[in-house]
């Protein structure tokens, strides 16, 4: 891809956060650059990232956000506990459905998910990569066993 052509994105809304990276000069980020493997129990998936910042924060950009793509993000985390995975939610007082007390954003904090709200928060993005953050080829996945969502016990 050259560098003034963008890339197919999968929703308006990942385009503004990207559009608005770039705006802020902030380039050296990349959109959708690799595949994350990880487990729901009994079948392994991959999961590829919204955006990636320089530091090695992944931002997961969301409008809607339905209980499977939810479900999804636990299973990303606990088959790849290091990653810094992050919400940039379009609406983070949306419920999370119909008559639902919880919205977005504390579905995300109950959960232990940093977020923010349409715009990717500056220091995010001037936070310094952390050296404990890893890539998700660090991982072996058979060490992190049980949890509400089952135990995987094909290893």
């Amino acid at each position: 891809m050259s560098k003034n052509s963008l890339p197919t994105f999968r929703s308006s809304f990942e385009k503004n956060v990207y559009l608005d990276l770039k705006e802020r000069e902030i380039d050296d980020f990349e959109y959708e650059p690799y595949k994350i493997d990880y487990r729901v129990p009994e079948i392994s998936k991959r999961y590829t990232p919204d955006i990636v910042l320089p530091n090695g924060i992944i931002l997961e950009c969301k409008g809607w956000f339905p209980l499977k793509d939810r479900q999804k993000m636990i299973f990303v985390r606990s088959s790849n506990p290091t990653l810094d995975i992050r919400f940039i939610f379009m609406d983070a007082t949306v419920k999370i459905r119909k008559n639902s007390p919880t919205t977005l954003g504390d579905w995300a904090t109950n959960t232990g998910f940093q977020w923010a709200s349409r715009i990717v928060p500056e220091k995010w993005i001037n936070e310094p990569k952390a050296r404990h953050r890893t890539t998700h080829e660090d991982h072996d996945h058979r060490k992190y066993v049980g949890s509400k969502y089952g135990r995987y016990s094909s290893w």
